[in-house]
């Protein structure tokens, strides 16, 4: 059985600066890099996203303004980035919510000979959410590192209940299995 990590949006944009950064993303980062190591310890790939927008981009009528192609904001956090030196650690940029559009990940799922995804990463009730139903749709068994996964607070967005429904969502119609435990 070969299990994908896959790490969505780990970016500055999200994390630490821009109009989308977020303390509430922030604080999972260790969580994550707990889940990159262990997978990385236990023989697995890691495939990390990164949103990636041209400064025209039409989801910018959605969101501000964030994770333009070429700036600080698109690259993944400090503490995630020399790992893509590594064989085993792939990277896939991504301009939609999920992962799966338009990108290199459906090729590298097979290549690889991946059977079940595990995913963690911000933001759950966005891209984590939708790469997961792109997922499901695909027949991979997913399960959400649930303590490494995050969503932001804002006007509109209180991320409490956004991130309980989203994990009812993606365990009860997605069919994801969620692993709470705590790291």
């Amino acid at each position: 059985m070969a299990e994908l990590l896959v790490v969505v949006d780990m970016q500055n944009g999200f994390l630490r600066e821009g109009n989308l950064a977020s303390d509430r993303c922030l604080a999972v980062l260790p969580a994550v890099r707990w889940e990159v190591d262990e997978a990385l310890a236990a023989g697995r790939r890691v495939l990390f996203t990164a949103d990636t927008h041209e400064i025209d981009d039409a989801e910018f009528t959605v969101f501000p303004e964030h994770c333009l192609r070429g700036t600080r904001e698109a690259g993944l956090v400090d503490e995630l980035l020399p790992l893509l030196d590594r064989d085993d650690v792939l990277l896939v940029h991504k301009r939609r919510y999920s992962a799966l559009f338009e990108t290199e990940m459906e090729g590298h799922l097979h290549r690889f000979g991946i059977d079940s995804v595990r995913i963690c990463g911000v933001c759950t009730d966005i891209c984590v959410l939708h790469t997961t139903a792109d997922l499901r749709d695909r027949d991979f068994p997913v399960t959400v590192a649930v303590h490494a996964t995050a969503t932001f607070d804002g006007p509109g967005h209180p991320a409490d209940p956004i991130q309980e429904f989203s994990l009812m969502h993606l365990q009860r119609v997605l069919g994801a299995r969620l692993d709470h435990g705590e790291k």
